[in-house]
């Protein structure tokens, strides 16, 4: 088990509940997939998962070490994150960026070197041409490869990812997230993605954890949800890619008539 979360809570000042009692677990090569609308929660889930915010109660584990254990910095430096939008510094080429976390656990020059451009080819960027290159010449899905690159420098064996494919285009997100899902079953490492976007979910996690006012709602495999969404949040949330699906269909069937 590379994550276990049990019965995770966060209450903020004057007793605001963002997360009530979550609990699930996150195997190698596993992407799960937290669902929701805006201020259900997730968010704040993941970040109780490497301590950026700490829990009010329950218990996170990482590789079987209780993260309330461990330095806050060292756990966070041992689990890769993709963050809404790129994060990306500006002020430093996009090797350096790469290379943040190799430098802070003391990586040997030569070895960050050879890392990161490793990484660059692994997310479908020549180090020749990019490696050298500032964040802001770049285009959106390029600095966000950038990012996941990062995210993946340091060997984890988790990775959190917060709407990271949210502010791309269509076709850029569409081709980044085939490329993830490749890279995560080349590499093995798991990973808990936060989005607001069911359609996302359903084609790219093995599990999907529907959020509601701070809880889970409903947790299964895509086709469990699709089949007997047992809550009515999921419900709705299913509506919007399925009507979508109809529509496309729709359209290419009446295409295809007017062809004839």
């Amino acid at each position: 088990m590379i994550l276990s979360v049990d019965q995770l809570e966060k209450t903020y000042r004057g007793g605001v509940k963002a997360v009530r009692d979550v609990s699930f677990d996150v195997d190698a090569g596993e992407l799960v997939a937290l669902v929701g609308e805006s201020g259900c929660g997730k968010t704040t889930t993941l970040k109780c998962i490497n301590r950026l915010l700490e829990p009010s109660a329950g218990r996170v584990f990482v590789e079987d070490e209780e993260a309330a254990g461990l330095d806050p910095v060292a756990l966070r430096r041992r689990i890769g994150w993709v963050m809404q939008g790129d994060g990306l510094f500006p002020h430093m080429s996009v090797g350096d960026n790469v290379a943040v976390t190799l430098k802070l656990l003391d990586w040997a020059p030569e070895h960050i070197s050879h890392r990161v451009d490793d990484v660059l080819e692994l997310v479908r960027l020549d180090p020749a041409q990019f490696r050298d290159r500032r964040p802001g010449t770049l285009s959106g899905g390029q600095r966000q490869r950038v990012g996941v690159a990062r995210a993946l420098a340091a060997g984890s064996n988790l990775v959190l990812m917060d709407e990271p494919f949210g502010a791309l285009d269509p076709i850029t997100r569409d081709a980044l997230r085939r490329d993830f899902i490749a890279l995560q079953q080349r590499m093995g490492f798991a990973a808990v993605m936060v989005t607001h976007d069911m359609a996302e979910a359903l084609l790219m996690a093995d599990r999907i954890a529907v959020m509601h006012d701070g809880e889970i709602v409903q947790s299964g495999r895509p086709r469990t949800l699709l089949n007997a969404p047992g809550h009515a949040i999921v419900r709705t949330m299913l509506e919007s890619p399925l009507h979508e699906a109809d529509a496309v269909q729709a359209l290419k069937a009446e295409a295809e008539r007017d062809d004839v």
